[in-house]
């Protein structure tokens, strides 16, 4: 190509694009004189408000639901619209920025059916049955009382009518008893459980020993125990088995099952390599006669890790032992599941205590005498406590709450 075609050629490009920015401003100008382009730059800014709105009373309604579920969880006499409206409060105005916003809840086993919500947002459907679930539904609310969130810029052009938007969100969780697990494979009665925890009321406060269920302080000559989180649990006894357990948990009933016992699957295998079966309520798994020399010495290292990992593990409490005369193998049927911490146990052939911490350093009796007493029945010591396990697709079944709770987030 010569060198005058080429100069010719940069020419008309030149001139096409001068041509395109002519265009450009000319509309630019067009848009500004009818209000068309600050109208749109409107509507982009005030979007983004809403969005921002929306998000903001989303993180409230999701804090506000998990918040209240945990309160209803750790005491159940509290768990009223009423006794939760101050957390509804809290958390929705807590997240977000202008530092107030309407909250709505309601707590129910079935639905909020009923209810008249000023949110404009639904809660999305869910497929989890049972339990109990808590729905809150939060919304815009300035400080001078409107619900509708003012535009930041639409409003102030000429000709616009727009006036705000009503902006919300919700948020579900729901809770229930652990109703079916893998399970540390040793039970524990429902008669220890109440005693322990003063029938469910106090998972941290202090129990009565072994000594003082038995009446033997007096007998002995000393003084009673200070008072500690940690007591002693004889295992089950064939007595015990028979119609006369000990010790007697408070209840006169001499046919109230208590105690501990080891326990194998519902097919009568035995545990896994960690010591766990298998379990949900009303399952009648058995144990064996000698099941502490067989089962308790394969389970020992586990017991000696839990022990020295003071971290609670999953039990299951039994409420009944079913079994003939002549039975070396009883069924004990699941009433639910409950987080126990062990400090300690006696060994079936040597009768000493073993790792045992709180109980002796809190004021408890020396562990020679616990040796004597618990020697031949073979104690656990330990402690109830509360635990909250999220899941992210829970089963809610039927049945008592032992302080093993699941909790999941369903909207």
């Amino acid at each position: 190509m010569s060198t005058r075609r080429v100069l010719r050629v940069m020419r008309r490009i030149r001139h096409r694009h001068a041509s395109d920015h002519g265009v450009v401003a000319a509309m630019i100008a067009v848009l500004c004189a009818t209000g068309m382009f600050f109208g749109m730059g409107a509507i982009v800014i005030d979007v983004n408000q809403i969005a921002l709105e929306r998000a903001e009373l989303q993180s409230g309604a999701d804090a506000a639901s998990w918040a209240i579920a945990v309160h209803c969880i750790d005491d159940p006499t509290k768990c009223t619209v009423a006794g939760q409206t101050a957390t509804a409060t809290k958390y929705t105005n807590s997240n977000i920025k202008r530092g107030v916003a309407d909250a709505q809840f309601c707590i129910y086993t079935t639905s909020c059916s009923g209810i008249t919500w000023g949110s404009p947002i639904t809660c999305p459907t869910t497929t989890i049955t049972g339990g109990t679930s808590v729905e809150v539904r939060t919304s815009t609310r300035l400080a001078n009382g409107s619900t509708l969130l003012p535009p930041s810029f639409a409003g102030t052009l000429s000709g616009m009518t727009y006036t705000g938007q009503k902006v919300g969100a919700c948020g579900r969780v729901a809770w229930g008893p652990v109703t079916q697990s893998k399970v540390f494979a040793m039970g524990i009665s429902l008669c220890d459980w109440k005693r322990m925890t003063n029938n469910g009321t106090a998972f941290y406060g202090p129990v009565t020993s072994l000594l003082g269920q038995l009446g033997l302080y007096s007998v002995l000559g000393l003084p009673s125990p200070t008072a500690s989180i940690d007591s002693a649990i004889p295992t089950v006894l064939p007595a015990s088995v028979l119609g006369l357990p000990l010790p007697n948990c408070g209840i006169t009933q001499l046919t109230t099952p208590r105690g501990w016992v080891w326990l194998g699957n519902n097919d009568y295998s035995s545990p896994d390599a960690n010591c766990e079966i298998t379990l949900k309520v009303g399952d009648l798994p058995r144990s064996f006669l000698l099941s502490g020399l067989t089962q308790g010495l394969l389970c020992a290292n586990r017991l000696q890790q839990i022990l020295a990992a003071r971290q609670p593990v999953l039990i299951p409490i039994f409420d009944q032992i079913e079994q003939t005369l002549l039975s070396v193998a009883p069924t004990y049927r699941i009433a639910g599941f409950a987080p126990f911490v062990f400090t300690g146990y006696t060994s079936l052939l040597s009768g000493l205590l073993t790792g045992v911490g709180s109980f002796l350093q809190t004021g408890g009796v020396p562990s020679l005498l616990q040796s004597t007493l618990c020697g031949a029945s073979q104690c656990i010591y330990g402690y109830f406590t509360k635990s909250l396990v999220p899941v992210d697709t829970p089963v809610f079944g039927t049945g008592p709450d032992y302080g093993a709770t699941i909790i999941a987030r369903t909207g």
